[in-house]
């Protein structure tokens, strides 16, 4: 197919803008290179997302003899990832500059992004485990670039997570060998068929070790323990990076291993159930936790923590549904509930990217933020929008994402659905605290930055944009790996 030969050219033009940016800035302290080879690497990385949803509506691209395969749902989370990152760069822009570690933050960038491409289309356990790496260690380092004594002990904390992440991912790969499955002799991810009682308890293990490597990568309960030490504490500006973009491939890939592990081969799978139920419960258990965490908190990035481990869990149950549906071969159902997946992932970064950043350059007590209205109004109207968003409120695309993964999540079961909807109305409580600070006036001088006031203001038309276009989008997603 031309269009991989298309795609692979500017997958590499993105990782040669990683590798040339820090070559530049060495050589030349005050050049601003490594800010354009930056920006040029997040371009053609959009372009790569473009052409690779494009070309999915048809049929799905296979790369490098197999081992990735990009489908429209996996496109999907990449074109989110793509456009989140635009929102970033626009909103850092240059201050990546005056930090210590300069010019790192526009080189690890498209590093970053081109490690997601093969960690959120991976299909041997290798691959994942190789992508994996590539962008966790990234990600480590995302962290520590603001300058500051909170970001390095972030960073600190954050690897020892990541170190205990990657132990039990590489437990998962050997689990997952040694598993019962159609073809044993690759790490190819394919269908877990136990038939005897030894089997199902090395597939039990298999998928449990997966959920709690990925789960520590995402902030799923009980592996959140880190998250309030880590997104809670580091500058906002290298946490919004990793909390709203770097996020979104695991999500990816977690999603797509669940449903080809849980997928059915002559009707109904013998894990399915269990593993929906397993997902469901730690879904429930991450939207109760992160909305009574950001309950009992007035400090605003912390809130933003705690709601990402919530939006996490309302996503998970759309995983568990897509578990159940993989495993009883209910394909229509099954679409709904990845695209729900996509959409509210998408939904997640836009909003989170920028309002992390807006914390780490401003203040982080919401009495600090009293009075944004007035000092600037844009800003203040622009990040409303996204806590409603991340709320729900109709017709931004918080609303859609949330409504599609009810929808998707009421086909398998409704008690599931019932939580969520208590869960995000327990949600409505600090966001409308957040908002209500946000859009008071005040005496307050605060100062955001023309690059995080328009960060924001972009983020928010985006938001109200693919909001309204939304509905007509299901469509799209014709093609899975599967």
């Amino acid at each position: 197919m031309w269009e991989v030969g298309i795609i692979e050219f500017f997958l590499y033009l993105t990782l040669a803008m990683g590798l040339i940016s820090p070559i530049l800035g060495i050589r030349n302290d005050k050049s601003d290179w490594p800010v354009v080879m930056g920006i040029v690497g997040i371009g053609t990385f959009f372009v790569v997302s473009l052409l690779s949803l494009y070309a999915s509506f048809q049929n799905i691209l296979i790369f490098y003899n197999g081992l990735v395969i990009q489908d429209s749902f996996t496109s999907l989370i990449l074109l989110g990832s793509s456009i989140a990152s635009i929102i970033y760069i626009i909103a850092v822009g240059k201050d990546g500059l005056k930090w210590s570690s300069r010019p790192a933050l526009y080189s690890l960038i498209p590093l970053v992004l081109f490690g997601l491409f093969f960690l959120s289309g991976a299909t041997d356990a290798l691959m994942i485990l190789a992508s994996w790496l590539l962008v966790s260690v990234a990600s480590y380092v995302f962290v520590s670039l603001p300058d500051g004594k909170e970001s390095k002990e972030a960073s600190i904390r954050y690897i020892m997570v990541g170190m205990i992440g990657t132990l039990i991912l590489a437990f998962w790969v050997a689990s997952f060998a040694i598993s019962p499955r159609p073809d044993s002799s690759s790490f190819l991810l394919t269908s877990l068929i136990p038939t005897t009682k030894s089997g199902f308890s090395i597939v039990g293990l298999t998928v449990l070790l997966l959920i709690a490597a990925l789960g520590f990568k995402v902030g799923l309960f009980p592996f959140h323990w880190w998250l309030p030490s880590v997104y809670g504490r580091g500058d906002g500006r290298g946490i919004s990076f990793v909390a709203g973009i770097i996020k979104l491939g695991f999500i990816a890939i977690i999603t797509r291993s669940i449903v080809i592990m849980a997928s059915s081969i002559n009707g109904i799978s013998p894990i399915a159930s269990y593993a929906a139920l397993l997902i469901a419960f730690l879904s429930v258990a991450s939207m109760v936790y992160g909305n009574i965490a950001a309950l009992t908190s007035r400090d605003f990035q912390v809130i933003l923590s705690y709601s990402s481990m919530a939006q996490v869990g309302y996503i998970f149950a759309a995983i568990a549904a897509a578990a159940y549906f993989s495993g009883n071969s209910e394909i229509s159902l099954l679409r709904l509930a990845l695209f729900a997946v996509a959409l509210q992932s998408i939904a997640y970064g836009i909003a989170k990217t920028p309002l992390f950043a807006f914390v780490g350059k401003t203040k982080r007590e919401l009495s600090d933020l009293h009075g944004l209205l007035s000092s600037n109004p844009a800003a203040a109207i622009s990040a409303s929008i996204l806590l409603f968003s991340l709320l729900g409120i109709p017709p931004l695309l918080g609303f859609w994402g949330k409504l599609y993964l009810f929808l998707s999540a009421s086909g398998y079961s409704i008690w599931l659905v019932l939580l969520a909807l208590i869960n995000s109305g327990i949600s409505a409580v600090y966001y409308i605290i957040a908002s209500r600070e946000i859009l008071s006036k005040g005496e307050n001088k605060i100062t955001v930055g023309k690059g995080y006031t328009a960060a924001l203001i972009i983020s928010a038309l985006a938001l109200i944009i693919i909001g309204l276009y939304a509905p007509f989008l299901l469509k799209s997603i014709v093609n899975i790996y599967y």
